[in-house]
């Protein structure tokens, strides 16, 4: 069943077992943490309801590794934009210039119709050689002086942050084979089929199982597809707050 977060207090009267917490995926954590991202402000509603209502909020380390990839995406295009202000015709390199001017324009198009601006595993690895091409400097590539300068520092914590603004709890292996908070071990298996009957990522996936298998009946997302599949194929005993 879909809820909203204004109906999750009454629900908890007649239901419980909402109390026991949720679970949250990758979307929800970068949307709370990310102030530009379109779910932001739903996010901080959603977040500050839960620890008003004291349910506990679950994650697991698929999503903190997709989480550090995110901010990857996003930090890396903003330091780039930020090195390209600042070095303002301090080394002539035509090709270099004209890609992070175009690359400035990109991400301010973006922030203009309300999208998070990212990069792909491509587009970083070709920024990294465009960097590169500029002579190092005392032994060290530009690229690595950039990442130590410019992205580095506000990756760092990130996730730590996360994790301390919305008191989130890991399931993990104890808990899976405690079964305090599962029916059965989410499993490699279960994981391909929710791929192939959905079309999801195996980072979705795995969290999609984590929740199917687990005793706890409210999943969190702004993912539309990870909702849809929710939707189609969880028990009416199952919880999807989305928005």
């Amino acid at each position: 069943m879909k809820i909203k977060i204004s109906e999750l207090e009454r629900l908890i009267q007649s239901h419980p077992e909402l109390k026991k917490g949720c679970i949250v995926d990758t979307n929800i954590v970068f949307a709370f943490s990310f102030p530009l991202d379109t779910f932001n402000e739903w996010a901080e509603e959603v977040v500050s309801t839960l620890h008003k209502l004291n349910i506990p909020i679950y994650t697991n380390l698929n999503v903190r590794s997709e989480f550090i990839d995110l901010n990857r995406r996003v930090m890396i295009p903003e330091g780039l934009v930020d090195f390209y202000d600042e070095i303002d015709g301090s080394f002539d390199e035509g090709t270099v210039i004209a890609k992070l001017k175009s690359l400035k324009t990109r991400k301010r198009k973006a922030e203009d119709e309300g999208r998070t601006f990212k990069l792909s595993d491509s587009e970083i690895k070709q920024y990294s050689e465009l960097l590169n091409r500029i002579p190092w400097v005392d032994g060290e590539s530009n690229w690595t002086l950039f990442c130590r300068d410019y992205f580095a520092p506000y990756i760092d914590d990130v996730w730590e942050r996360a994790v301390k603004r919305m008191k989130i709890n890991f399931l993990g292996t104890r808990e899976i084979e405690s079964k305090e908070f599962f029916e059965k071990h989410p499993s490699w298996e279960n994981m391909v089929k929710i791929v192939g009957l959905s079309g999801l990522g195996s980072s979705d996936a795995m969290i999609v199982n984590l929740f199917q298998e687990s005793k706890i009946p409210l999943m969190i997302t702004a993912d539309v597809a990870v909702k849809n599949m929710l939707l189609e194929f969880m028990t009416s005993e199952n919880f999807v707050l989305a928005p």
